[in-house]
């Protein structure tokens, strides 16, 4: 859990309580979704992005389950991780983003949303007293782009991205989604697949929810404090619905 003053620096001050209850008790005013792995399948985007990047400098591929497992993080983080700290990271970042809607407009890579994952959204939207959010480790002109083919870009009222706040696990985006949205931490919900996405829930106080579809092993998840861990959008849906309802 991020509590360090280091990690927290320039973000103690927005009038959020970083200690807030995420007990559940609480009516869920405001619902945060991840994106990849969590509303769509970006598994064949992802890999190939960094099958061409790697390849362009002529880097050793990283294996599947190396580029997976970084999922969720700011691209530049991944990058090192994956490449070392000696590799040309800003290059390939641009080499990457450039990519990106290319593999995107090929129907082989493009992400796919999950089963129920548009109904959901859409039944979220409709509700009175509740609001959306992303928090995701896209760019903002990576992301935007994604929401509009998908026509989920009204949805949101708050889209927090890696250009906007300190990668997750950082509470950062998550404070300014709270605060953009009006709401308290201890009546919203983050929804995501990796333990970045709990750490993150964990560190701003707020209730993290795991979905089991994603790209972290179940136990990783349960280490990094998920409340909860759904198995299909179905069992998020009637969970959602009824926390909202509370």
């Amino acid at each position: 859990m991020i509590r360090t003053k280091e990690t927290l620096a320039g973000w103690e001050t927005v009038g959020i309580s970083l200690t807030s209850s995420a007990d559940g008790n609480h009516p869920v005013k405001l619902v945060i979704f991840d994106f990849d792995g969590t509303l769509v399948d970006s598994r064949k985007l992802i890999i190939e992005a960094h099958r061409v990047v790697f390849d362009e400098f002529g880097l050793t591929r990283p294996s599947e389950d190396e580029s997976l497992s970084l999922i969720g993080i700011s691209l530049e983080l991944v990058l090192s991780r994956l490449a070392g700290a000696d590799a040309p990271i800003e290059k390939m970042v641009a080499a990457y983003q450039r990519w990106l809607p290319l593999l995107r407009a090929d129907d082989a890579y493009a992400e796919v949303p999950f089963d129920g994952a548009a109904d959901l959204l859409a039944a979220l939207a409709e509700r009175n007293g509740v609001a959306l959010g992303l928090a995701t480790g896209h760019v903002s002109h990576a992301i935007v782009p994604a929401l509009e083919r998908f026509g989920w870009r009204s949805h949101f009222r708050t889209i927090q991205t890696a250009d906007k706040a300190p990668s997750k696990p950082h509470p950062g985006m998550l404070l300014q989604a709270l605060r953009e949205a009006h709401v308290e931490a201890q009546d919203a919900i983050m929804i995501g697949d990796t333990a970045f996405d709990m750490e993150m829930a964990q560190a701003a106080g707020v209730r993290g929810v795991a979905v089991s579809w994603g790209y972290h092993r179940l136990d990783r998840l349960r280490d990094t404090g998920a409340s909860r861990i759904v198995d299909d959008v179905s069992e998020l849906r009637e969970y959602l619905l009824e926390a909202i309802s509370r």
